[in-house]
């Protein structure tokens, strides 16, 4: 926690949870304001020194698809100049902000499109969305394709602004060699994990001397992934690792992979493997708040059409490891001169200071 100072413009952000990779991006704005961030959920596994103030309010209340706060949001932003509020309609004391008489100028952080299946696949809520977030003076999105939506539909452009989605990486280490593919992260269903161990499985079959598939993460899935494999009798090929949280073990098993899979969801693991220079492998559609589309077909990762063509893919890599080597250099490239921790922070820089110039 760092002292107040009053010479730095006050900022607020608000929302539900303090995520640990989160914490380096707020750091870069507590350089510049005096920053505070109010959350609701008990902090959990922080490892980032935190050098901005913190105020924890209580536990929402869930009615149904709502949540409802019974503590004074509007009351806590008022005692700052600007307010960056979690973009979640369902929050209903959130999306009400910019409706009540307040002195701090807002915007709304968001994705800014529905995700759940599939990345603006449904539209059934975007008027809702578009009436309350025009009320806000500005928007932060996590995507340009968001902000491009919104402008197209009559946002005012001077009030958008992006922070791309990221997180931060350790630099590499020296000396790791490749020898495996990876799948990072929780394990449940919708990531397709029956479409990955099928394609490794025949994969195998075709060239036993494919590399080895690391699993990494723990989850409901964990049992049944673990019972196939047996089942399957692949136990020297497929290692079901368990859930890993150590920055140092996680940086080696992405050094040590070809490529990072996830068939049907892209989160911030496809940032994560870019910063380790590691082409990411998912499909075109897949499940992602905007993430995927960082991913430029055949450069730094692949898209499929396809879930058939997985198997392709892992046997190409066997086959010609060099090309996606090269993948995965233009991904470092990608991401520590688009998507590092400072430029994210920029962006959010970026619609502090317009919403000041508000004054």
């Amino acid at each position: 926690m760092k002292d107040s100072n009053n010479a730095k413009p006050k900022v607020v952000i608000v929302n539900e949870k303090l995520m640990d990779y989160r914490i380096p991006i707020y750091n870069i704005l507590a350089e510049k304001y005096d920053l505070t961030f109010v959350y609701s959920y008990p902090l959990k596994g922080i490892a980032h020194d935190i050098k901005f103030n913190l105020i924890q309010i209580k536990t929402p209340k869930r009615f149904g698809p709502i949540f409802l706060h019974s503590d004074n949001i509007l009351r806590i932003c008022n005692q700052f100049d600007v307010a960056i509020v979690l973009g979640e309609i369902r929050r209903v004391m959130l999306a009400f902000l910019p409706f009540l008489w307040r002195r701090f100028k807002m915007a709304f952080w968001t994705i800014g499109v529905s995700t759940a299946h599939g990345l603006d696949a449904r539209k059934g809520m975007d008027w809702l969305r578009d009436f309350i977030y025009r009320r806000a003076e500005g928007c932060v999105f996590y995507t340009e394709f968001a902000k491009e939506r919104a402008i197209r539909k009559g946002y005012k452009p001077e009030s958008l602004f992006v922070a791309n989605n990221t997180v931060e990486v350790l630099p590499r280490k020296d000396g790791i060699k490749k020898d495996s593919f990876l799948f990072m992260g929780t394990l449940y269903k919708l990531k397709g994990f029956p479409v990955l161990l099928e394609a490794y499985k025949q994969a195998n079959k075709q060239n036993p001397d494919i590399p080895i598939l690391n699993i990494v993460g723990g989850g409901v899935e964990y049992d049944n992934i673990k019972a196939w494999i047996e089942k399957e009798g692949l136990q020297e090929k497929i290692f079901l690792v368990g859930p890993v949280y150590d920055n140092e073990r996680k940086r080696e098993y992405f050094q040590r992979a070809y490529a990072c899979i996830s068939p049907k969801q892209a989160g911030l693991s496809v940032l994560e493997a870019m910063g380790y220079g590691v082409p990411f492998v998912t499909m075109h559609d897949a499940i992602t708040g905007g993430e995927r589309l960082n991913i430029h077909d055949g450069i730094d990762g692949v898209l499929m059409k396809q879930e058939n063509e997985l198997c392709d893919i892992l046997l190409d890599i066997a086959k010609t490891p060099s090309k996606y080597e090269q993948m995965g250099r233009n991904a470092y490239e990608y991401y520590w001169t688009e998507r590092k921790p400072e430029r994210m922070a920029q962006g959010l820089a970026d619609a502090v200071e317009y919403l000041l110039s508000l004054k």
